[in-house]
């Protein structure tokens, strides 16, 4: 399954590394580069990091939309 996820700030694709600075609920992450993010199957988002760190997504802080 492939998908999207867009700012729902920005309306833009998601500046990740500042995402981790500046966000409270991302602050787990903000020593590592960022992976990107992963669709759970109730359909919640999470954001890794590369060292494996990961945190739930805010919800309605992304827009997901998904490729056919």
């Amino acid at each position: 399954m492939t998908f999207t996820v867009l700012d729902t700030h920005t309306g833009d694709a998601p500046n990740l590394e500042e995402i981790a600075i500046h966000e409270s609920w991302a602050k787990p992450l903000v020593y590592c580069d960022m992976e990107g993010f992963a669709l759970m199957e109730d359909g919640s988002l999470i954001l890794l990091d590369e060292c494996g760190n990961w945190v739930h997504c805010p919800k309605g802080r992304f827009r997901v939309e998904m490729e056919t």
